[in-house]
């Protein structure tokens, strides 16, 4: 019996020396097991949220979309004369240096006018021998009227008055002819009917012309001047409205030479013509330019520079910040808190890099315009000023690269309307 219990005693220390070997190899196994892991985990961190993608905003302003448009407008004088004889004879001199300016009574030409002296002396002669017999006749008329009636007849006295009234009417005959030899004779010195710049002297000393003969030369007035354009006529209905609201008849214009340099003077309402030009859909319009510098040349052409009578005022965005999809156009738009949120658009006008907003945004709200590829809807953005060139620039100056003229934010959004 007893050694039967020690037996047991034995086992059951065997037992529990395996046991308690087996909890500690487990342990450091485990312990082996938890370190790897903890140094797996060290060399290959956790992935991390990215980065905002950076991108370029641009700030809404409203800006005036009625911008000045061109024109090619024809430089007309205001009045165009040709010189031409009146009267038949040989050119004795020339007076004008070509292409000089002349002024209204200027002598131009002067012609043999030693026929036309010689028939004013003749019609001189006739007036005086009319005014002879006239004088005669009255005399003879005088003494029968005297006379004793009955010594001579009646017929003698009604032939004696007629007589009388014939020398009244011979006179008056005669002097009409001795005025238009005189006419005749002025008509031998060619003078400048209107101030302006001459031209070529067609006929020179020595040539022999006719009323029948081509113009001898041509004068233009170059100062005033005019300068014709086609206006669309929108804008020409428009332009009246304006007229007629603010009693002025002045368009806002500048023209700009065949040079680039800008004309000097303003122009002044001329005239339109009576009748809209039904291929064009416009109207000739003519304005008037001082040109003391000459520098506006008859049939020359030149670009007329107007600003509509009526502003429009809009809120504008760069074209490139313009996206599109089967709902229509859209924009990103960031928040105060710089996250990028989609704003379906309305757009109007398109004038260069700028298009008008109908609806959708409001000024001073901003829009990304580039790094639009890494923007995704309600995710964050690191916005910056849009930069062209390697320079900075600012909302206005964006505005203003389609010759918008930008209205500050302060004033009031009811200038939108006009």
């Amino acid at each position: 019996m007893a050694l039967r219990s020690n037996r047991r005693i034995w086992i059951t220390n065997v037992v529990l020396v395996v046991l308690v070997a087996a909890a500690i190899f487990a342990k450091s196994r485990i312990t082996g097991e938890l370190g790897a892991v903890q140094a797996l985990s060290a060399e290959n961190p956790a992935p991390q949220e990215p980065p905002a993608p950076s991108v370029a905003v641009y700030v809404l302003e409203r800006a005036d979309l009625a911008v000045k448009r061109e024109y090619i407008g024809l430089v007309e004088p205001m009045q165009t004369v040709a010189i031409k004889p009146q009267v038949a004879g040989e050119i004795a001199e020339v007076h004008f240096k070509e292409g000089s300016l002349v002024k209204e009574g200027d002598l131009l030409f002067t012609l043999d006018a030693r026929q036309y002296q010689a028939n004013v002396a003749l019609r001189k002669a006739d007036l005086a021998k009319a005014q002879a017999n006239h004088a005669r006749a009255a005399k003879y008329h005088e003494r029968l009227k005297a006379a004793d009636q009955r010594s001579i007849s009646a017929s003698d006295l009604d032939m004696a008055q007629n007589d009388v009234l014939q020398g009244k009417a011979a006179i008056e005959q005669a002097r009409a002819a001795l005025r238009l030899a005189e006419i005749d004779l002025g008509y031998t010195k060619i003078k400048a009917p209107i101030s302006g710049r001459i031209g070529r002297a067609e006929f020179t000393k020595g040539n022999y012309v006719t009323p029948a003969s081509d113009q001898l030369a041509n004068i233009v007035q170059v100062d005033p001047i005019r300068v014709a354009f086609a206006l669309p006529d929108r804008d020409y209905l428009e332009q009246m409205e304006a007229f007629s609201s603010s009693g002025k008849s002045v368009y806002d214009t500048t023209i700009i030479l065949a040079n680039g340099r800008e004309h000097p003077s303003g122009g002044e309402r001329d005239f339109e013509d009576n009748a809209m030009d039904s291929r064009t859909g416009s109207i000739m319009t003519r304005l008037r330019f001082k040109n003391e510098s000459g520098a506006l040349v008859p049939g020359a052409m030149v670009r007329v520079r107007t600003k509509p009578a009526r502003g429009h005022v809009a809120v504008v965005l760069p074209q490139e910040a313009v996206m599109a999809n089967s709902s229509g156009d859209y924009v990103y738009v960031v928040d105060g808190a710089n996250t990028a949120q989609i704003r379906p658009v309305t757009l109007g006008a398109e004038v260069g890099a700028m298009r008008e907003v109908v609806s959708g945004l409001e000024a001073g709200e901003t829009v990304i315009v580039r790094g639009l590829q890494s923007v995704r809807p309600g995710a964050a953005v690191n916005p910056s000023p849009m930069k062209a060139d390697g320079e900075e620039r600012t909302p206005a100056e964006m505005a203003m690269e389609s010759g918008y003229d930008v209205i500050a934010l302060k004033e009031p959004s009811s200038g939108s309307g006009q």
